[in-house]
């Protein structure tokens, strides 16, 4: 998966967004989009958008680089997630255009490949230092009662945020919020969290688990307190013991 990351941020550089996306991207893939309100966000098909977007001119100006840092798979080798960061680059003036943080999806297909299932990115206000080597992201730990609960469950328990949200982050827990460099552990989560977050609450347009059901990822939308709402994915892995943890988690504001 990680391999197959790497060749896709390298076609992209030769072939340019639009078509080294439309070739990694799976038939399936989705993007998800802000509604009205979290309640209102929806899944559309990914390719659809792509295949509508003009055909870049070559030699490329503008070239987007990105590196995959930290991800997992799950045990049946059929999904798993990746996040790095990126760079908008102009080959002319060498200036960097835009920065931030991606996260995908992948899916392994019946022909042996992967591919993306969904690809979100956040900005960030200055670029990700030492985001390479790549290296496995840690296993969850084991606080959290309920072993034996579905990731639905386990899902839903976590609705109205506040504490059951914060008791289900994993201690390695690595969140990607617009704007803010990467919060990585769950003191560093918890400190944003109370700062910026008095109330929140999540809806779910769209789950995938793996076969192994020891992997999952959960999308949609979010209001937090007044007016303001957005996007969030979720990843969700089976700790040793059996208890779910949130391993991952992103998010961004409707523009």
């Amino acid at each position: 998966m990680v391999a197959t990351e790497r060749a896709f941020a390298a076609s992209a550089l030769e072939l340019g967004v639009r078509d080294a996306f439309l070739t990694y991207f799976g038939d399936d893939a989705i993007s998800i989009e802000a509604g009205a309100d979290g309640a209102h966000a929806s899944v559309v098909p990914a390719k659809n958008g792509l295949r509508q977007s003009p055909q870049p001119k070559l030699p490329l100006i503008g070239q987007l680089m990105w590196e995959p840092f930290t991800g997992h798979v799950s045990s049946d080798g059929t999904l798993g997630w990746l996040t790095g960061g990126y760079v908008n680059m102009n080959v002319v003036t060498k200036g960097i255009g835009g920065k931030g943080a991606y996260f995908s999806v992948w899916k392994h297909q019946a022909d042996g490949t992967w591919r993306v299932w969904l690809d979100e990115g956040i900005s960030l206000p200055s670029v990700w230092q030492d985001a390479s080597p790549f290296r496995v992201a840690p296993e969850p730990d084991s606080t959290v009662a309920g072993a034996n609960e579905t990731m639905d469950a386990a899902e839903k328990s976590v609705a109205s945020g506040g504490a059951a949200w914060q008791g289900r982050l994993a201690q390695d827990v690595r969140v990607h919020r617009d704007g803010v460099m990467p919060l990585v552990g769950r003191d560093a989560v918890l400190d944003w969290a109370r700062a910026s977050w008095v109330s929140v609450r999540y809806t779910v347009v769209n789950t995938q688990r793996a076969g192994s059901d020891d992997l999952g990822i959960t999308l949609g939308g979010y209001d937090a307190g007044g007016s303001q709402h957005g996007t969030w994915v979720r990843v969700w892995k089976r700790a040793a013991s059996g208890q779910w943890r949130i391993v991952f988690e992103t998010s961004k504001s409707a523009r």
